[in-house]
């Protein structure tokens, strides 16, 4: 049956590695549509709240305590662990899109203190944006794990998130063999810096519009879109786009005007993939 999709992802920031060789297997026994393996890359995220969220009250007091638990309002965990060490009095830590913005008031040993400055509604597993640039590896261990699982069970495309730099594809590159299709996601301010380098060294790029609106105000999106979309095309390498496209039919049957416009103009400027 066609089902209209080139690619199917293991989002690998919601899967335990240890689930990786069953969900594989499931769709490779129904399916000849290739697998992605979609990495974590170099990326923040707080760890698990008690029932699934809460709700963090403006100038209450919390603690960041840097080792994995079940967070509530009072103190949660952040993933990778050693991220609270990189911390700084004074850092702004926003969660989940900016639903909540912490600030850093006290630092002990491997507990950050900050203050809830906007406070509202905190998910777990959620993306977190510090206010300056963070020392992380390309890859997580688990991200090399999952890699290791992938090439044995014959996947051949995998996705770096966050790409930085070049070296960071060519680290990727190095873990999945040469033959590898890499997609190197620019989502962070360093991807787009060094955009022409990241291209060079991966077989298509994506466009992740969430993440990038995180770290660039919203109405540059669309501009950041087109000049990557039009770097890709000059350089003879694929390009999709990603984030929000149909995000109403979640719980709509039917898209808006505007989503459909979106798509249109996104594949019409020259996008390979979506």
């Amino acid at each position: 049956e066609d089902l209209g999709v080139d690619l199917f992802r293991i989002n690998l920031s919601h899967t335990r590695v240890e689930n990786l060789p069953e969900i594989i297997s499931y769709v490779q026994d129904k399916t000849r549509v290739p697998l992605c393996l979609d990495t974590e890359g170099a990326q923040v995220r707080n760890g698990s709240i008690k029932n699934g969220s809460v709700v963090m009250r403006e100038h209450s007091i919390v603690k960041i305590v840097g080792e994995t638990m079940t967070g509530d309002e009072t103190q949660f965990s952040l993933y990778p662990e050693y991220v609270i060490e990189q911390l700084q009095i004074g850092d702004f830590v926003s969660i989940d899109f900016d639903s909540v913005l912490l600030q850093v008031v006290k630092l002990e040993s491997k507990i950050a203190t900050m203050r809830v400055l906007n406070g509202g509604n905190m998910g777990q597993n959620k993306a977190v944006t510090i206010n300056r640039p963070i020392r992380m590896p390309p890859l997580t261990d688990k991200d090399q794990k999952a890699i290791e699982i992938g090439r044995d069970m014959g996947i051949t495309n995998f996705a770096l998130s966050f790409a930085n730099y070049s070296k960071d594809v060519d680290f990727i590159r190095s873990l999945t063999g040469k033959d590898a299709f890499i997609i190197s996601k620019i989502e962070c301010r360093n991807g787009v810096n060094n955009l022409k380098e990241i291209t060079e060294k991966s077989d298509a790029i994506l466009i992740d519009r969430g993440d990038l609106s995180r770290e660039f105000p919203i109405e540059r999106i669309p501009s950041l879109q087109k000049r990557i979309i039009d770097h890709c095309k000059s350089s003879n390498v694929d390009v999709y786009v990603a984030t929000n496209l149909l995000e109403t039919m979640i719980q709509s049957p039917t898209p808006t005007r505007a989503e459909v416009n979106d798509v249109y103009t996104t594949l019409s400027s020259g996008a390979d993939g979506l």
